[in-house]
């Protein structure tokens, strides 16, 4: 007989010395369009020393659909998250960290989903906050069951920032690992956890987990300062990756998923530089051993140089480390804006994407033009040879992958605008570049939860190579900034201080009047004088009003205005209030730096801000001409003038 839960889902967060971001991740649970009577939060307290469980019991004061639990000091984690489980009333179960947050659609939009399909886990649209592109997924839609996904994996990245159904993990027993510090309990439950399920569903459309790194040090920048610790973490995840994927219906997926933790805990200990001799003794004995423990058929699934390299571990050739080392191939990619252009539908460019792969200016893979292979140290390639080990790396190169995102500033969630693969093979010099163009349509208009366009947008570009992954902004030598009224919405495409492509939408950091573009003029009926300052910068593409205020030189509020686009043609008409000498006007809470001062006859002076002033004006043209002059000849000049 099957319990009766009483609410949809049960968010389990677990706390010990918790600082203010607790208190916005309260807030992002009452923001969230889920009724809060529809789910309940466990605030779940680890033996805080301080004053934390007093902090939880006055948060759950006042809401009824919070309990506070408090327990004896565990060291990690993962028994709270075990008592979230056990006590949950919910149909699922959601784990978030104390110093992170939900957006607001997030809960509704992962029942939702998990009711329809069925879903024993939903791997949920995460952001990070200081990592543009983090856990993107370049698919548009969401993902109904995607258990049978070999690469990528459906749960990565494996963190417990996910939502599982409640009698799954109960019946199934699926827990964290307790005993003290655990590195990468996350990545033992997240392997159980695929192991059992039947269906994982990915929610692609709406943003899901907020994932907040705050400047100060958490636990999970700890995990490298032991080494013995580090070490054992490390053998734990190939004997949680053994107990549970080894089984037929996992046959492809194991040896991959071997092969990506060789890639991401094992090999990069051999960047060791700052070990002594005594770490470095430490790490070739464990990994002598522990690949003694690996079946071989996880390197196939490597790269050519980690291939190399795994090979060379495996023989036991530590001697060859060091020289395998200095040439990796480090990924370098430039991606460049060739055209911006507005359009009624929104934001098209042209971006042309070069690769290359150096150390220091020296080439780490070379290539004629036709095939490209692995610059190796002589010895390395020596080793190569010997062992039968392709260096070819010209299908693996021509396979490379690249996504194009959008992300908010203010709210750090990315959004995929375009994705592409494959790239033409060229050879410089005998090093090995890669070329490739992609235009990318971006419509400004509303198109999903969690996408509302206002604010600045950067753009990224994710781009994977030889099994190694980098975010790159895009570059633009575009200067002036381009602006356009697009599907209801004021936008303005511009290049930022580190020259790269970034997109104001709604006048949150520039006024549409601070152009030098601006032209305006007066006229009157008798009773009133009607302002009208043309933008003939501006591309009126659609329709559009923008009601705004106009405001003296002292910020007093002194009428109303509103920005007309209409008929090909963008203005800002207004009423000038009497006795007001220069205004400025104001759109939300962006003000103009330009002033405009009406005179007589219908003129109005348009005033720029200094960093607005025409290039070449008179003014700055005399300037420039005063400051070239010798100091001798200005200071004569300037006694000349002001004797007496």
């Amino acid at each position: 007989m099957k319990e009766a839960l009483l609410k949809r889902v049960t968010v389990v967060v677990p706390t010990y010395r918790s600082t203010e971001h607790l208190d916005a991740l309260v807030a992002s649970l009452d923001a969230q369009t889920l009724p809060q009577d529809e789910f309940e939060v466990l605030l779940i307290d680890d033996g805080s020393p301080d004053d934390t469980p007093a902090r939880l019991h006055a948060l759950a004061r006042g809401r009824g659909n919070y309990r506070v639990i408090l327990l004896p000091p565990s060291g990690w984690p993962s028994r709270p998250r075990n008592t979230g489980i056990d006590q949950a009333q919910g149909a699922y179960v959601v784990f978030i960290d104390h110093d992170d947050r939900l957006f607001p659609d997030a809960l509704r939009a992962a029942c939702a989903l998990a009711d329809r399909t069925g879903a024993d886990v939903v791997d949920g649209k995460e952001s990070k906050s200081n990592t543009p592109g983090w856990a993107m997924r370049d698919v548009p839609t969401n993902v109904d069951n995607a258990i049978g996904w070999i690469e990528p994996h459906p749960l990565l990245p494996m963190n417990p920032h996910k939502m599982f159904r409640t009698a799954f993990l109960r019946e199934r027993g699926i827990r964290f690992p307790e005993g003290g510090r655990q590195i990468w309990e996350d990545i033992c439950f997240d392997i159980a956890a695929h192991a059992r399920a039947d269906v994982v569903a990915l929610l692609v459309e709406t943003p899901f987990y907020y994932w907040n790194r705050p400047p100060h040090a958490t636990t999970s920048g700890t995990f490298h300062d032991d080494l013995d610790e580090y070490l054992d973490a490390v053998a734990r995840v190939f004997r949680w990756i053994d107990e549970e994927l080894d089984q037929p219906r996992f046959a492809q997926l194991l040896p991959r998923f071997r092969a990506y933790q060789l890639h991401m805990r094992v090999l990069p200990l051999f960047r060791w530089e700052r070990r002594t001799p005594a770490q470095r003794e430490r790490i070739r004995a464990f990994t002598a051993d522990l690949l003694e423990r690996i079946p071989v058929d996880a390197d196939q699934h490597l790269d050519a140089w980690r291939r190399i390299k795994t090979a060379i571990l495996r023989a036991g050739r530590f001697d060859l480390v060091d020289a395998h080392e200095g040439t990796f191939p480090r990924l370098q990619c430039t991606p460049a804006v060739e055209d911006v252009a507005w359009a009624a539908d929104g934001l098209h460019l042209r971006l042309a994407l070069r690769w290359r792969f150096d150390v220091k200016g020296t080439p780490t893979v070379r290539s004629d033009g036709v095939t490209a292979w692995l610059a190796l140290a002589p010895a390395v390639a020596e080793f190569a040879a010997a062992h039968g080990l392709d260096t070819d790396v010209t299908g693996a190169l021509r396979a490379v992958t690249y996504g194009v995102d959008r992300r908010s500033r203010t709210r750090k969630i990315d959004w995929l605008l375009a994705f592409g693969s494959g790239a033409d093979l060229v050879a410089e010099d005998g090093a090995a570049q890669l070329r490739a163009g992609i235009a990318v349509h971006w419509p400004l208009a509303d198109d999903g939860p969690g996408r509302r366009h206002d604010g600045p947008w950067d753009l990224h570009v994710r781009t994977v190579a030889l099994r190694t992954r980098i975010v790159r902004q895009l570059s633009t030598a575009a200067a002036p900034r381009r602006w356009a009224a697009v599907s209801g919405v004021l936008a303005a495409a511009y290049r930022t201080q580190n020259g790269s492509l970034s997109v104001d939408i709604g006048q949150t950091l520039f006024s549409v009047v601070d152009d030098p573009a601006t032209t305006a003029s007066w006229t009157s009926d008798g009773t009133r004088r009607r302002l009208e300052v043309d933008l003939p910068h501006v591309a009126a593409l659609a329709p559009h009003i923008v009601d705004g205020r106009l405001l003296n030189a002292s910020g007093r509020v002194v009428g109303a205005c509103r920005l007309e686009v209409a008929e090909g043609r963008a203005r800002i008409v207004g009423t000038l209030p009497d006795r007001v000498h220069t205004v400025v006007v104001a759109f939300g809470q962006t003000r103009s730096r330009t002033r405009l001062r009406p005179g007589r006859r219908g003129r109005v002076r348009v005033i720029p801000a200094a960093g607005n002033a025409p290039r070449y004006s008179i003014r700055r043209i005399a300037r420039r001409l005063w400051n070239a002059l010798p100091a001798s000849l200005r200071r004569r000049f300037w006694l000349w003038r002001h004797r007496r």
